[in-house]
């Protein structure tokens, strides 16, 4: 199938050879995802923080029952913040909404980096705290990959709203593939399937342009170096990178089409996920 794909452009046998190994299926789907995820052992912790902070606030139950270095979390607007346990694809997961960005700083920076500045943090919007016995997200409702809404065609509310489904169901989605499907790169098979999934569920279908748009590869008006496709490419050459942003924008409008088919829209969250990763950029590059 990817020989079929390469050959319809007119590229080097070294750039197509970088894009076979590029668009390489990583996920091993051939395994058995049980239909009821066992909660792991940091779950029952968190929902003690959950229980607190009904009683004693946000701020106190963090502090008291969360590792987060020296120095105490100390929130701006803690009513805009709240913690659930997410049903994700992945199971069970504690999520950290924080609708102030100086909070989402504060908490990523005390509660993840244990109160080391890091560099690029304000750039980002989600954080997932990936610890041996530990893990948790951390969202901001930030414009996702830094798109205004009237790019969009939104009000600055709703896509706020929308931006941070988009990061949960994203960062939860990277953790399901990581952690049953053996894989989790920075790869745009990968992103796709998360923007896929964030999308889909904050909107009920999948916009493709919201996709290219976040990535600065949107046909004929995209702007590269402000969007996330360098983050995924880097490796690749400029010939390489080139055909992978036509292939991407085509695999991109067949996956919309195909989430408004019948036979996805009766597919669970988790299968349609699947799907996706059983496909390969080349085999959704002839979605039909």
């Amino acid at each position: 199938m990817i020989e079929n794909v390469l050959n319809g452009f007119e590229i080097s046998e070294a750039a197509k050879e970088e894009l076979r190994k590029y668009m390489a299926n990583r996920f091993n789907t051939d395994v058995e995802i049980p239909s009821e995820i066992e909660d792991e052992p940091f779950i029952a912790p968190w929902k003690a923080v959950i229980n607190l902070s009904k009683t004693q606030g946000i701020e106190k139950a963090l502090n008291e029952k969360v590792p987060h270095g020296n120095e105490d979390i100390k929130l701006k607007s803690p009513k805009l913040i709240n913690i659930e346990i997410y049903n994700s694809v992945a199971g069970n997961i504690p999520v950290i909404y924080a609708r102030d960005e100086e909070d989402f700083y504060e908490l990523v920076t005390k509660l993840v980096h244990k109160g080391k500045e890091m560099p690029g943090l304000k750039k980002t919007g989600a954080c997932f705290a990936f610890g041996l016995n530990n893990k948790f997200v951390i969202l901001s409702n930030k414009p996702y990959s830094n798109v205004p809404a009237e790019r969009l065609g939104l009000e600055d509310g709703k896509w706020r709203d929308y931006s941070i489904i988009i990061r949960r169901e994203h960062e939860c989605t990277h953790y399901f593939t990581k952690r049953f499907l053996g894989s989790s790169q920075n790869n745009l098979h990968d992103e796709l399937i998360a923007d896929f999934a964030g999308i889909y569920c904050a909107v009920g279908t999948f916009y493709a342009d919201w996709f290219l748009i976040g990535m600065g590869i949107e046909e004929g008006t995209g702007d590269i170096a402000k969007g996330r496709f360098p983050v995924y490419t880097s490796d690749l050459s400029n010939e390489a990178k080139e055909a992978l942003r036509q292939i991407i924008i085509t695999v991109s409008r067949n996956v919309e089409a195909w989430s408004n088919k019948p036979e996805a829209k009766g597919m669970s969250r988790n299968e349609r996920i699947l799907f996706l990763c059983k496909n390969s950029l080349a085999d959704l590059y002839y979605l039909q």
